[in-house]
């Protein structure tokens, strides 16, 4: 059951976050990850607008063995929110915020032989051990250490001093979800070389990993010691994910409805919303909905996208407003009326539709749902 099904009142619009969805997608992630591997669920930008910590909860609950997230105060939150659970921020933290990072038991990727002996230097004046992963740049060209060669005695000596514990070593694909896998073979040839190399120097991590969720999905033999799940997670494949990977039956996790909040007959050659960019072009009647580009719908969409209006779909009738926005029901079957339920995407549309027509991917699409959006969670 839902927040429709059991008749949940909300304002003007909300999200629905379908916490069996969550529970269920964990359960297919399990399924195809080499067992030796841990799952780190991807919690980063509030869970990808779904909610930080009530996703952290029931993905833990559910076989996840921690989490990734992308700031100190994310991971911060989640601690005073009560998450004991192993927290990874994924970028970089910045020096000043070491103190928080040791204090509340916090991995941090380490790039940087600057950042190290700050983190080194702190841990010793707390009498405390901080976890770090080594971040190596085998090809995404944003963080990370190169992998020619040229940095694993600077690695090694890092990795020894007091205070620092090499958990893991990582690394991030850039192209696993496209046919492009010769880039992604020799990305994890680099990362492999590199491990080993600093292996042979005395230093070895008891976590060592590379796949996102198209990693997950195509390339099991990369699993090694942990899988960093994201999108997947939430219901989503990568876009255009070639075919071959392994098989997951996923579910959406997050469902945006708004309501109807007027209904109304205009003449033919009447102009709605602003800079009259629609005009009637016959007797047309007018749905008005309590949600807009305020809300994350983006103004993009104006004039001709279209929601779902009890199960039929309706396209959008001139510019998207801050708050509102209108649809052109005339054609749709049954009385229209206020207070019906207009769904943006979910359970009856994929969130894939808005991200094609915007021209982005679906990631942008679930973090741009504003603040503002209720977000209701089920069970």
């Amino acid at each position: 059951m839902g927040i429709i099904e059991d008749g949940v009142f909300f304002d003007r619009t909300c999200v629905e976050i379908d916490k069996s969805a969550l529970k269920y997608n964990i359960e297919q992630i399990r399924r195809i990850t080499d067992p030796k591997a841990d799952i780190m669920a991807v919690v980063k930008a509030d869970a990808y607008g779904h909610g930080a910590y009530e996703v952290a909860k029931t993905l833990l609950d559910n076989g996840a063995n921690g989490l990734c997230i992308a700031t100190i105060g994310e991971a911060v939150h989640l601690r005073k929110s009560g998450i004991d659970a192993r927290l990874l921020i994924l970028g970089g933290t910045d020096i000043e915020s070491y103190e928080d990072a040791v204090s509340y038991g916090i991995d941090v990727a380490i790039y940087d032989k600057e950042s190290a002996l700050a983190l080194s230097n702190e841990a010793s004046r707390q009498g405390k051990t901080a976890d770090i992963h080594i971040k190596l740049d085998t090809g995404m060209g944003r963080i990370g250490f190169p992998t020619d060669g040229s940095a694993t005695d600077e690695i090694a000596e890092i990795c020894k001093l007091p205070g620092i514990n090499p958990y893991g070593v990582f690394s991030h694909f850039a192209v696993a979800d496209t046919g492009d896998d010769e880039y992604t073979n020799k990305q994890f040839e680099l990362f492999c070389n590199t491990v080993d190399a600093l292996k042979a120097k005395g230093v070895e991590f008891k976590k060592r990993h590379i796949c996102n969720s198209a990693g997950i999905m195509r390339f099991p033999h990369m699993h090694m010691d942990m899988v960093r799940a994201g999108l997947i997670l939430y219901g989503f494949k990568p876009e255009g994910c070639p075919e071959g990977y392994t098989e997951l039956d996923l579910k959406p996790v997050m469902t945006w409805y708004a309501k109807v909040v007027h209904v109304k007959d205009i003449p033919e050659g009447t102009s709605v919303s602003y800079g009259r960019h629609f005009k009637a072009q016959r007797p047309t009647r007018v749905a008005t909905v309590s949600v807009g580009y305020a809300d994350g719908l983006s103004r993009r969409l104006s004039n001709g996208f279209e929601l779902v209006v009890n199960g039929q779909r309706a396209p959008i009738i001139g510019n998207v407003c801050m708050d509102m926005c209108m649809l052109d029901v005339t054609d749709l079957k049954g009385e229209i009326k206020k207070g019906d339920i207009v769904t943006i995407f979910g359970k009856d549309r994929s969130g894939d539709e808005l991200a094609q027509k915007l021209g982005t991917i679906v990631y942008e699409i679930t973090c741009d749902v504003g603040k503002r959006v209720q977000r209701i969670f089920t069970s």
